[in-house]
C-alpha cells in the first residue's frame, strides 16, 4: 500500500494536467496511475485543437505537428473556409510532455496500474484499488481524482455519472504518409462518407496527414445504408476517394469512443473530484476533448489545493469546482448539444445550407464558434430550418433541463 496527498486515476490530458498544475503550485505529493505501460500508448485522439491549449498550457513546439490559419467545412456540394487558426498535435508526444513536466516538479507517474474501484470509508473516498502485473495494489490518499476517461471507473461506481444514459459515438482515424494539397483542417458533413457524423482530414506536416470518420450512434443508425460496412470501410473510402490527397502508407491507427451528455454532472463527492471525460467534459458539438479536459483539470486543481490546505475535502468544499464548471461551460454545452442533435440529423440539402451559412459568420461569431460559446442568435443564423424539424422539438427541449 502506498500513500499520497493526491492520487490521480488516469494519465490522459486531464489527469496529467491536474497533476502538473498541483505540483507546479504546491508541495503536495501526487501519484498518477496510468493503465498503459507507457503514457504514449494512450493514443486515442486526433490531436486537433486551438490556441487555448498550445498557448494557455505551454505546449512546446516539438509537440505541434502542424498549424494552419483556416478551417474548411464541406457538405455534399457546398464548401466554406473559416478564418479559425488551429493546431494538430502529436498526441502521444503531448502525453509524454505533460507527464515529464509533472514529474520534473515532483509527481510520481506509475504506468501499468489499472484502477478498479474506489476505497470508501465512512462515506469518504480515501484511495483506490487496482492491479499491476497481475497483482493487487492499493493507493491511499487525502484526495482522489477520477481521470479515467469515458470508462468513468470511479464516477460510475460512486453513482456520480450515468454513462449508460449518455449519447454514444465512435471514431477512427488513420495517420498516413503521402501527398496533402490543402493547408487547412477539413471537416466534411456528408452521410455518404460519415452517416450521422462527419469526416475529417488534418495536415500533419512533412508529408503526414490524418484522415478519419466519426459518428453518433443514434444518427448513424438513421442515416447509414442497409448494406453498411464497418467504420474502417468509411475511413478507407474517404482516404482514397479525393484527388486533393494521396495515401502512400498508414503509419498509425487511432480509435476511440465518445460518451457525452450536457456535462452538468456531479463532479465532486467527499474525497474525490472528477475531471475530463470521466464526467463527460467533451464538447458535444464537434467532439473536442483535449481542451475541455485540460480546462476541467485546471479548475479542479485550483479547488483541490485549497481544500487540502484547509484540511477539508468534503463535497461541500470541493463542489466549488463543480459550480464553476457549470457556470462557465454548462449553458454553452447545452446549446452545443442541441446544435449537435440537429447537425448530425440534417439531410444533404441542410448539410449544404449549414456549410454555406457558416461561411457567412462574422469575425466575432467565428471567435465564439471556436470557443464553443455560440449564442442563440448565432445558432439561428447557422440553422437551415425546415418545417418538419418541428417534430424534433420535444427531444431538443429536454436538453434545456
Amino acid at each position: 500500500m502506498e500513500s499520497y496527498d493526491i492520487v490521480v486515476a488516469g494519465g490522459g490530458p486531464a489527469g496529467l494536467q491536474f497533476a502538473r498544475s498541483v505540483v507546479g503550485r504546491s508541495d503536495y505529493s501526487v501519484a498518477v496511475l496510468e493503465a498503459n505501460d507507457e503514457l504514449a500508448d494512450n493514443d486515442k485522439s486526433t490531436g486537433g485543437t486551438f490556441h487555448q491549449v498550445v498557448e494557455g498550457f505551454g505546449v512546446p513546439d516539438e509537440v505541434v505537428m502542424s498549424e494552419s490559419a483556416t478551417v474548411q467545412f464541406e457538405g455534399p456540394s457546398a464548401r466554406a473556409t473559416l478564418d479559425i487558426p488551429n493546431y494538430v498535435l502529436d498526441f502521444p508526444a503531448l502525453l509524454e510532455f505533460l507527464g515529464a513536466d509533472a514529474a520534473a516538479d515532483g509527481a510520481d507517474i506509475h504506468t501499468g496500474v489499472r484502477v478498479r474501484e474506489p476505497i470508501v470509508e465512512g462515506g469518504t473516498v480515501v484511495g483506490v484499488r487496482g492491479t499491476r502485473d497481475g497483482e493487487s495494489v492499493t493507493y491511499r490518499a487525502d484526495l482522489v481524482v477520477d481521470a479515467t476517461g469515458p470508462a468513468g471507473t470511479l464516477t460510475t461506481r460512486l453513482d456520480m455519472w450515468d454513462r449508460e444514459a449518455a449519447q454514444r459515438g465512435i471514431g477512427k482515424e488513420y495517420e498516413v504518409t503521402g501527398r496533402y494539397d490543402l493547408s487547412s483542417m477539413l471537416f466534411r458533413f456528408d452521410h455518404e462518407y460519415a452517416p450521422g457524423g462527419y469526416a475529417w482530414v488534418f495536415p500533419g506536416g512533412d508529408d503526414v496527414f490524418k484522415v478519419g470518420v466519426c459518428w453518433i450512434d443514434d444518427f448513424y443508425a438513421r442515416h447509414s445504408p442497409p448494406d453498411d460496412g464497418a467504420i474502417d470501410d468509411y475511413v478507407e473510402r474517404w482516404a482514397r476517394s479525393d484527388p486533393r490527397w494521396e495515401v502512400d502508407d498508414v503509419q498509425a491507427v487511432h480509435a476511440g469512443q465518445a460518451i457525452s451528455d450536457n456535462s452538468i454532472n456531479r463532479r465532486a463527492t467527499d474525497g474525490l473530484v472528477a475531471v475530463g471525460d470521466s464526467v463527460s467534459s467533451i464538447n458535444p458539438l464537434f467532439g473536442e476533448g483535449i481542451r475541455s479536459g485540460m480546462e476541467s483539470a485546471e479548475m479542479a486543481a485550483e479547488v483541490a489545493t485549497r481544500a487540502l490546505t484547509a484540511g477539508d475535502v468534503s463535497r461541500s468544499f470541493l463542489s466549488a469546482y463543480e459550480r464553476r464548471w457549470n457556470r462557465e461551460k454548462g449553458s454553452n454545452w447545452k446549446r452545443q448539444r442541441i446544435a449537435g442533435e440537429l447537425l448530425y440529423d440534417f439531410d444533404a440539402a441542410q448539410q449544404d445550407r449549414f456549410v454555406a451559412n457558416s461561411g457567412r459568420l462574422s469575425e466575432a461569431q467565428l471567435d465564439r464558434l471556436q470557443r464553443y460559446e455560440l449564442t442563440l442568435p448565432d445558432l439561428l443564423s447557422l440553422y437551415p430550418f425546415r418545417l418538419d424539424d418541428v417534430r424534433k422539438a420535444p427531444t431538443l427541449l429536454r436538453h434545456l433541463w
